[in-house]
């Protein structure tokens, strides 16, 4: 894709990546056509294991982008409180970095 904006959320560490998994599915889910997603890990099997997200669409409605993205991650984290078996961590939305490419 030539242009548009771009979202990276850098860094997750293997305790959290079911949530952002979580986020994931639920955008994906959303943009099926029109947003195109990457999800890549690093250093698997290792203690200092980690993965990154990145999710490229079309146009420069970078505010619209994060807007979307903290919506549903305030919403996986709702959902993270009733996990009945604790399993899943609370996120930040911190991670996300939205810009035009």
């Amino acid at each position: 894709m030539i242009g548009g904006v771009r979202a990276r959320i850098e860094q997750i560490p293997a305790d959290e990546e079911a949530t952002w998994g979580a986020v994931f599915a639920a955008l994906s889910l959303n943009h099926r056509t029109d947003w195109h997603f990457h999800w890549t890990g690093y250093r698997k099997g290792h203690a200092d294991e980690y993965s990154f997200i990145e999710i490229e669409a079309e146009g420069e409605d970078v505010e619209g982008m994060r807007a979307e993205i903290v919506e549903v991650v305030d919403h996986i984290n709702a959902v993270v409180k009733r996990d009945p078996l604790d399993k899943m961590v609370a996120i930040d939305a911190g991670r996300v970095e939205v810009l035009v490419s």
